[in-house]
């Protein structure tokens, strides 16, 4: 189900999904209009978001992982413990980073990319990710501010502009 339909201004007719576009985040709508433009088909992409100290949903796990998890939390300040029931416990971790990305149609073969991305290929298919923790230290005692991360989420988009312009245009 989708959480958006679309109703023609002209027509009234209403839609679920708008077939002819391609869906991505505002900050990063220029680097994959560019992408595609070039013959780099994407399928999907992410800016990253800053959501800094946000909750994952309760996660429910078995009993015996219950004094690990315990333990791990001690250490890292991201573990939240919830409640225990018989065989198993529940507990909510904290969102410790974010990605922008680029998960593209095929695998393009790329010779470069920018700095701090990770080029990999996932299902035969180009993936470009950089990954900006929210926190200083693995403990995740130490937040970054949501300036500092906002300006290394900006670097990311700037770094792909750049590398997004030099890229040659697919010939095929």
């Amino acid at each position: 189900m989708s959480l958006l339909a679309f109703i023609n201004k002209k027509t009234f007719a209403v839609t679920d999904e708008l077939e002819d576009y391609i869906y991505c985040d505002f900050e990063i709508r220029n680097i994959i209009a560019i992408l595609n433009k070039k013959g780099y088909e994407t399928k999907y992409s992410c800016a990253g978001h800053n959501d800094l100290g946000c909750l994952w949903p309760v996660q429910k796990e078995n009993i015996n992982n219950l004094e690990d998890y315990l333990a791990k939390a001690l250490e890292d300040k991201a573990l939240h413990f919830i409640k225990k029931e018989d065989n198993y416990f529940y507990h909510k971790d904290e969102k410790v980073a974010t990605y922008t990305y680029i998960l593209f149609a095929r695998n393009y073969q790329f010779k470069n990319y920018p700095q701090g991305f990770i080029y990999e290929i996932k299902e035969e298919k180009s993936y470009l990710s950089k990954r900006i923790d929210f926190y200083e230290d693995e403990n995740h005692t130490i937040k970054k501010s949501d300036k500092q991360i906002s300006k290394e989420l900006e670097q990311n988009y700037h770094d792909l502009e750049i590398w997004v312009e030099k890229l040659p245009t697919q010939n095929d």
